[in-house]
């Protein structure tokens, strides 16, 4: 049996009249960025290495200031008068305009990089790094050719962390670089995030998760408050979550029940605004308990 099933007849279904719309979240462009101790210096014949393994086409603009741009004829996006190629540009600042504020939110969520914090303290320096004209794609296709792109600008210019915006999250370098590229690769890694927060002033005791960064993809993201598991297994199940409706699409209906933390223990699914900020659709998990 898979994580998801449908009710039944004779389940608790919800009056047609109060049946609720599934409704997309528009994706949004691709940000991360690429933190440094020292003033960066890019070596664009190495950039253009990098590239060459990861891509077999790859195709450079006339980079001559402090935006890089490249084309991958075999990522395009189709017109009706034609087609254009996915890009990545990377945007460089000379100035040491790193502020450690900026990522405050993301240090507080940092459980799964506990040297992050050490690591963004020395930084002073940042580029961004983007992809462009790919949000036509499919999804699954547009996050390859982000995650080959980044990983090649990545190990051509070595920073001290990433910090990817849509999860605001931070990710130490080479160890997503590897991830990203393995046979089985991390698909997710980077692009998303599980938060974690403590409902204040709740007598029960109650506690909140939810996946953030599915929706830069056009994907819904997962939420949950819930006061009596393991909050370590609810991660582990939002991750499951988060990987089935990428590698499925939305296939989850208003209603549907999703596996809990056993096979017997059903949770509800809904679609909702996010409780936590940012804005997004969101697939609200009621566990009944």
């Amino acid at each position: 049996m898979g994580l998801f099933d449908l009710f039944g007849k004779g389940d608790k279904p919800k009056p047609e009249e109060d049946a609720e719309e599934t409704v997309e979240n528009a994706p949004q462009m691709l940000y991360a960025r690429l933190l440094f101790t020292e003033k960066i210096s890019f070596d664009k014949r190495r950039i253009a290495a990098e590239l060459e393994e990861a891509f077999d086409n790859v195709e450079e603009a006339d980079n001559q200031g402090n935006t890089l741009l490249y084309y991958f004829p075999d990522y395009s996006v189709q017109y009706q008068d034609g087609s254009v190629p996915a890009q990545g540009a990377i945007f460089i600042t000379e100035e040491p305009t790193f502020d450690a504020q900026s990522v405050a939110t993301a240090l507080t969520q940092s459980w799964h990089w506990a040297e992050a914090a050490a690591a963004v303290e020395t930084c002073k320096y940042e580029c961004l790094v983007s992809d462009m004209m790919s949000r036509g794609l499919d999804y699954k296709q547009r996050a390859e050719c982000y995650q080959k792109f980044l990983s090649a600008i990545i190990k051509a210019t070595r920073p001290q962390a990433v910090h990817f915006m849509q999860s605001d999250k931070l990710v130490e370098p080479f160890a997503y670089a590897f991830a990203v590229s393995e046979e089985e690769p991390d698909v997710l890694n980077g692009l998303v995030n599980v938060r974690f927060f403590n409902i204040a002033n709740s007598p029960e005791g109650e506690m909140f998760l939810d996946t953030l960064g599915m929706h830069a993809l056009g994907l819904p993201d997962f939420q949950i408050r819930f006061q009596e598991f393991d909050p370590n297994a609810v991660v582990s199940r939002l991750w499951s979550y988060a990987n089935y409706i990428y590698e499925n699409g939305v296939v989850i209906e208003p209603g549907n029940t999703i596996q809990g933390m056993s096979a017997n223990d059903k949770w509800t699914c809904y679609y909702a605004d996010a409780a936590v900020e940012p804005k997004r659709v969101v697939i609200d998990l009621e566990t009944d308990s």
